[in-house]
């Protein structure tokens, strides 16, 4: 099998972070870790250098998603994840997320209604970079809903977090 993406490595357990503690069953859990070429970047800017140039085709992808899940009662906001800025503050908005979390080696975001919580994490360690996902699910649409989604999520996560290392953004 060919590797697309060789230099993002999937965590079989994402350990030492903040979203460990903040799971609640049922629930989906997955890391990506890749190194980085930037390492004077903060968690939050690293989280906008993947998340501020995500491919048109993915913005087209949420916008369809926000029109289909919002008939389900999901609450939708913006169609992206794209932050405002480089250096984000708790309170901020990231696209549809909100910043609720930040130390010097993490940042975490959450977007949160009847169905499900979804948080993001992006951890340093070192020289390299974990970016990290949290989803409880709080119904049987929310489950329904995560099963649906988890082949895109995994193309995604990969496609966004691989043309931030090839830009040399991260």
């Amino acid at each position: 099998m060919i590797k697309i993406f060789a230099a993002i490595h999937a965590l079989k357990l994402p350990i030492d972070d903040r979203l460990s503690g903040k799971a609640i069953a049922p629930f989906f859990r997955d890391a990506l870790q890749t190194q980085l070429s930037q390492k004077q970047l903060t968690p939050s800017e690293v989280q906008y250098a993947i998340f501020n140039y995500l491919p048109s085709w993915v913005n087209g992808l949420m916008q369809l998603r926000n029109k289909l899940v919002k008939l389900f009662g999901f609450k939708v906001g913006q169609d992206n994840l794209r932050p405002e800025s480089d250096e984000l503050s708790i309170g901020d908005q990231a696209g549809f997320l909100t910043i609720i979390e930040k130390s010097d080696d993490e940042i975490i975001s959450y977007a949160d209604d009847k169905h499900m919580t979804f948080y993001l994490s992006v951890k340093k360690q070192g020289n390299n970079v974990v970016v990290s996902s949290l989803v409880n699910q709080k119904t049987l649409i929310g489950r329904i809903y995560v099963n649906a989604v988890l082949p895109f999520h995994y193309f995604i996560a990969r496609i966004v977090i691989n043309n931030a290392i090839k830009a040399k953004r991260i």
